[in-house]
């Protein structure tokens, strides 16, 4: 038995970073290979950083409802995959943390030898989790004791939950050491949507509902006579159905007739959380469920699907012939199987969905969203890290006049022609509540077109937008044209000045969120004015603004308790 010990060889999957995709700079890809950075601490390009961090994103006007159903330890909200170049039974994980440890809470390994090609199965099993934590601001070494799986595995899987780091998050690299081995594999499955892995949980699951009564108090007239749960109401059996997750309600499902029935009940399944269950979830699981989902209004079916075909877009395109006819709300974000055939069973057969989410979908195609545009009852769109043909883009949007939430960050849309999706967007979609512009390469003219013809907007994301000039008083004119601006990030705009931070503490009163990274023109005094006459200013980021320095902040933060302030740093 031989030990190994290798560094990641390659990143194969993730689901947001900081960077540009044409970039290395702050990208997924920095994962791979030695360390770097390590041991200084503080914001390095050569890191791997994901888009999100802290709590401030659920804050936003472009913040996602909540699923029912959802397990309450699933808080993952960022993953990356890693290849390595040998297969061994994992020992032990390091993890090198540069900025802001604590926001790991799931490690997972594939066996890809386990593959059930017939079923479309890959099998995942959970080496680590926990939940996040604050943890001291220095670089660390992660390396937590990890569960025995029984099989050799080339390829990890880490899970992210920012919600308590105060800034974002940066790794450096990841070493799997294990030992080679020519032990035996064992292929688990499904059993409807259950895992055999968790069938043992059947007869638990069993004794605890025959043993679900309710009793009178002592004094009734019924006395101590028990009431078995058969002879309740359907709709109390329904109500205490309802607080099972989807693995338990199905598993309670083959403990009698009685549960059969009612936890196949349609009604169960008005809304779907998928995502937190994402390893078993694959074109069987779909198909045991499409009897049961007839009235299905709201679907999170991200990060679902795997790398091995687990879901194919036949079998998902059948699962929304099916089920689609009053599915409101789809997520899709992270899923390799949504092609431009899924998108097109989506259009065919979901003519009341309101919420769409196919962000970094790998899979598809510039050309295939402009089916789309059959569905005029849009309200939410996100085409985050998609390669989007403008004219496709265009087509979907003038049918959605009710649009209220579009997210087009780091979207490939061809420079010369982005102005143009502006200009659609201003006279089509007025409702818009949020836009997200993150590293898109408009011009003034292509904002000019938003602010003026948009009243209604909250908040717009323009970071990393390098063509926009404050010469031509474009933000200017965006703070007086949207006096409900709440959250308005300029991340990286080197022209932003002093008259920019005037205008926005005259007209920007309800300015909840503002990034102004890296300005170097502004002085501490145009800051401090933003912050005096913006009173619901809960988040502000002046890091590498080089005239704001580390004890002008640290007075803010006395000053200004309610707002947090950022200020990033290198040692």
């Amino acid at each position: 038995m031989q030990q190994f010990s290798q560094y990641a060889a390659d990143v194969s999957d993730f689901s947001s970073q900081y960077g540009s995709e044409t970039s290395i700079s702050y990208t997924a890809s920095n994962l791979a290979g030695k360390c770097n950075i390590y041991p200084a601490y503080g914001d390095f390009t050569q890191a791997c950083v994901f888009r999100t961090y802290g709590p401030w994103w659920k804050y936003a006007p472009s913040g996602k409802r909540k699923f029912k159903r959802t397990p309450p330890g699933f808080v993952s909200q960022d993953f990356i995959e890693l290849e390595f170049e040998y297969a061994v039974h994992p020992t032990k994980i390091e993890i090198w943390e540069t900025y802001n440890p604590g926001t790991i809470v799931r490690i997972l390994a594939c066996d890809s030898s386990g593959t059930d090609v017939d079923r479309g199965m890959t099998r995942w099993k959970v080496l680590w989790e926990g939940g996040p934590e604050k943890s001291p601001p220095e670089s660390r070494i992660f390396s937590p004791p990890l569960r025995h799986v029984p099989f050799c595995t080339r390829v990890l899987r880490l899970e992210f939950c920012h919600d308590l780091c105060e800034y974002y998050t940066e790794l450096d690299a990841v070493c799997l050491h294990g030992e080679d081995s020519q032990g035996n594999y064992i292929l688990s499955g499904l059993e409807g949507v259950i895992p055999r892995s968790r069938i043992d949980d059947i007869s638990n699951m069993e004794e605890k509902l025959d043993q679900l009564s309710l009793r009178e108090q002592e004094n009734t007239a019924v006395g101590d006579d028990a009431i078995s749960i058969e002879e309740l109401p359907e709709e109390v059996i329904q109500l205490i159905l309802s607080y099972l997750d989807i693995p338990s309600l199905c598993m309670a499902s083959v403990t009698s007739k009685f549960f059969y029935k009612h936890c196949y009940d349609s009604l169960q399944y008005t809304e779907l959380d998928l995502q937190p269950h994402w390893t078993e979830v694959n074109n069987f699981a779909l198909d045991s469920l499409l009897s049961r989902c007839h009235y299905l209004q709201h679907l999170n079916i991200s990060w679902c699907g795997g790398n091995q075909n687990c879901i194919s877009p036949t079998t998902f395109s059948r699962f929304l012939k099916e089920c689609g006819r009053d599915l409101q709300t789809l997520y899709m974000s992270s899923c390799k199987f949504v092609n431009g055939e899924v998108i097109i069973a989506v259009a065919e057969n979901c003519p009341k969905l309101k919420e769409l989410d196919v962000g970094s979908c790998q899979s598809l195609d510039g050309q295939s969203i402009s089916h789309l545009s059959k569905i005029q009852t849009l309200e939410r769109l996100n085409l985050y890290r998609l390669p989007v043909d403008k004219d496709s883009l265009i087509k979907v949007l003038r049918v959605c006049s009710n649009l209220k939430h579009l997210n087009l960050g780091a979207t490939r849309i061809q420079e010369s022609r982005i102005d143009t999706v502006m200009k659609v967007i201003g006279s089509s979609c007025r409702n818009l509540i949020s836009l997200d512009l993150w590293r898109c390469r408009l011009t003034d003219e292509g904002l000019g077109a938003i602010t003026e013809n948009c009243p209604h907007i909250e908040e717009l994301d323009l970071g990393w937008c390098s063509n926009l000039r404050s010469t031509t008083g474009c933000f200017l004119k965006l703070v007086k044209n949207c006096p409900n601006i709440k959250k308005l990030y300029l991340t990286a705009n080197r022209t932003i000045c002093k008259g920019d931070l005037e205008a926005i503490a005259k007209y920007s009163r309800k300015l909840e969120q503002l990034d102004i990274l890296g300005t170097s023109y502004v002085q501490a005094d145009d800051v401090h004015s933003v912050l005096t006459s913006c009173p619901k200013l809960i988040f502000l980021d002046v890091s590498f603004c080089g005239n704001v320095n580390e004890e002008t902040i640290e007075i803010w933060r006395t000053e200004f308790p309610r707002c947090s302030i950022k200020k990033s740093f290198q040692d």
